[in-house]
């Protein structure tokens, strides 16, 4: 096993939650006020692994809970995790990862739901890609934060053929509840988060914060990853100058909203010309995903 997966796996170990199948919450299933304290689901194996309903657009209606979720990898799933996949009736997977990340980690998923791959290759998205280079503690050249924000740039530029199917599918009923992972559940499956929300017409400033929320929901995930890195580099690297990889910054997300308007004109034309979303596919989406 890669030197950077048996580290992985021990974080998962340290991090596995072991919460009984009948004691986890559904957001979907409790009442409206106690969603968002439970927009981050129990998982085993996932550390990020959220619903993305609850959101107003901004023609006063919301996304509903229990359709569509935002997920990092789910190749540590436990037994119980499966059952929960289960429960939520989960219909669609679909993997961002790279080739490489799903041959390291394969997903562990029922084989009752639907496995879908569009993988997306940007440079700085898959962590474990990185790894030998951050292990070797020769960063001198590398600057995080910048590689993110480009990434962003690079999923708008370059990969409407994937971004654009996907939501195509959230317009079937037969896909969902869905749920759209990557590794770290933050950039490729944010990104996919983000696009979802604008298609329905929740605001940016909203978008943003359901971004953000990655720092939040991973807090302590990463500060284990902070271990490992200084651990794996047996002290040559500074894992300060990586903390902008494993986490989000607003101006991550940004760059992709203002690649979107520079490249399209406005969101609504990227949305209608980059991933081809017409007027009449994005109204079905929206009675879809939407309520009140």
């Amino acid at each position: 096993m890669h030197r950077f997966s048996l580290l992985v796996a021990s974080v998962m170990l340290l991090t596995a939650c072991d919460t009984p199948l009948e004691s986890r919450v559904i957001p979907a299933q409790i009442s409206a006020d106690a969603r968002e304290t439970h927009r981050k689901l129990q998982l085993d194996g996932a550390d990020n692994f959220r619903d993305l309903g609850g959101y107003r657009s901004s023609d006063g209606r919301t996304v509903k809970w229990g359709l569509v979720y935002r997920a990092d990898a789910l190749s540590d799933l436990s037994d119980t995790d499966m059952a929960f996949l289960e429960r939520l009736q989960i219909k669609q997977v679909v993997d961002f990862r790279t080739s490489f990340e799903k041959n390291e980690d394969p997903d562990r998923i029922p084989n009752t739901i639907r496995y879908v791959e569009r993988p997306v290759d940007v440079e700085g998205t898959a962590v474990k890609e990185l790894f030998e280079k951050i292990s070797s503690g020769d960063l001198a050249d590398f600057d995080a934060r910048k590689t993110l924000i480009e990434a962003n740039r690079g999923f708008v530029r370059g990969f409407t053929g994937v971004f654009g199917p996907y939501l195509r599918s959230l317009a079937e009923a037969d896909n969902l509840p869905s749920v759209a992972h990557c590794t770290g559940g933050k950039d490729r499956a944010g990104f996919a988060a983000a696009v979802t929300l604008l298609a329905l017409g929740v605001p940016e400033a909203t978008v943003r914060e359901d971004f953000l929320k990655s720092n939040i929901y991973t807090a302590d995930k990463i500060e284990k990853y902070i271990w490992m890195i200084r651990l794996g580099s047996l002290f040559r690297t500074d894992p300060e100058q990586v903390r902008p990889l494993l986490g989000v910054e607003a101006a991550y997300i940004d760059a992709a909203f203002d690649t979107m308007k520079s490249e399209y004109g406005s969101i609504d034309n990227y949305l209608r010309e980059g991933l081809g979303l017409s007027d009449a596919l994005r109204e079905k989406l929206r009675n879809n995903l939407l309520e009140g």
